[in-house]
């Protein structure tokens, strides 16, 4: 995919929250309801928030074809571990957002 970025990422996840807002009438309250530090505002911040406790990105499934086996991957599909699939109650992210995110943590999370 062309501009497969962080950028692009960024976007993504972006435009997710703004379609949950305008959908449940009010902002997100993530940092208390996910239970750990939760963002995207640089790469490093991604690849290093946790929700429920679980690191979004292992940084040892960058890279090598292990996207699918990230918690953010899993959790952008369906619940995981007795927590809900992400946006909590939707919208969610359609399945060609969640491609590219696969592939851009496949790439090796380019900038």
């Amino acid at each position: 995919m062309a501009d497969l970025n962080f950028a692009r990422i960024k976007n993504i996840l972006d435009d997710a929250m703004e379609r949950w807002t305008k959908a449940n009438s009010r902002e997100p309250r993530m940092k208390g309801a996910h239970d750990g530090p939760i963002g995207w505002s640089t790469k490093e911040e991604l690849i290093n928030s946790q929700v429920y406790g679980l690191k979004f990105i292992e940084t040892e499934k960058i890279g090598n074809g292990k996207a699918e086996e990230t918690n953010l991957v899993k959790i952008l599909r369906r619940n995981i571990g007795g927590f809900r699939r992400m946006p909590s109650r939707g919208p969610y992210l359609d399945q060609s957002e969640i491609a590219e995110i696969i592939e851009w943590i496949n790439s090796g999370a380019p900038d």
